[in-house]
């Protein structure tokens, strides 16, 4: 398995509408802004402003939340020329909301009586995929599996899986970010994240959706954590993660310390913590 550790000076921004449930009747579609072109609203390459618009329903049809995506700036020509044709600016792109709580890996069959809450992330992923095979990715000749955090990790699970429905011709590459969670002690002795893992696959049923390679050698719950799975992995898999992952610091160090960091005034022991799990990741 090819694994490439991206700085975290690589900024990669997946810009998306946090929502959890997305129905077909609510379908978001691009819309142009209204007289864009007549009103000179258009963007670097001349094309007309655009949106996203999911209408509010019931009693939150009349309220509204802007989201303005963001992505740093361009200050010269050259720059700003090569941001009309970004890297994949002419590829098929696709968004696939997260809705079910286990990085796209639970499978039980039954609802739950009490909450009639389902557990089947799995079953989304694999009925994603047939629909986009279905539209015509079966003759990908360029392919990229990518997410953030518990989407990176879905996107590393299921990496080889994803390689394996598309063409053997096809150049197959997964990109993970926020999502290299390490197996640590907290430093209180509890391991908080194991503890999380062990009850979303006894909640979810997540078992046969992980790599089971890794599932043949050590515990399910381990084989959530990248440096467990991902050697059994052999399609090239990139990873962009921070040195100071906010998430990954609350589960393995204390609350005080993602505190510190958003006020910069940390102490010289609780740097030294985190620079400990920032090599120890």
């Amino acid at each position: 398995m090819a694994r490439v550790l991206l700085p975290s000076f690589v900024l990669v921004f997946i810009i998306a509408v946090n929502c959890t449930t997305l129905a077909d009747s609510r379908s978001v579609h691009l819309k142009y802004v209204k007289g864009a072109l007549e009103k000179g609203a258009v963007c670097l390459d001349g094309s007309p402003a655009a949106y996203y618009h999911d209408k509010g329903v019931g009693d939150g049809r009349h309220n509204w939340v802007i989201y303005l995506q963001g992505g740093g700036w361009c200050s010269n020509h050259t720059d700003c020329k090569n941001r009309t044709t970004s890297e994949f600016y002419n590829w098929n792109r696709m968004f696939v909301p997260y809705c079910d709580g286990s990085s796209f890996t639970g499978n039980k069959e039954a609802v739950d009586p009490v909450t009639n809450v389902t557990y089947r992330g799995f079953r989304i992923f694999e009925a994603t995929m047939d629909d986009l095979l279905s539209k015509g990715m079966k003759h990908a000749q360029n392919a990229i599996l990518s997410g953030g955090s518990a989407g990176g990790l879905a996107a590393m699970i299921h990496c080889d899986r994803f390689r394996d429905l598309l063409p053997i011709t096809a150049r197959v590459k997964c990109l993970a970010i926020a999502s290299y969670f390490v197996h640590e002690a907290h430093l209180n002795g509890s391991k908080q994240f194991e503890a999380t893992f062990q009850g979303l696959i006894s909640l979810h049923g997540s078992s046969k959706a992980l790599p089971p390679l890794c599932t043949s050698r050590m515990s399910p719950d381990l084989c959530f954590f990248p440096q467990y799975f991902l050697p059994t992995i052999r399609t090239p898999v990139f990873i962009a993660m921070s040195s100071f992952d906010l998430i990954q610091i609350r589960y393995n160090l204390f609350r005080a310390d993602e505190v510190c960091l958003f006020h910069n005034n940390c102490t010289h022991d609780r740097l030294k913590a985190i620079q400990v799990l920032w090599k120890s990741s």
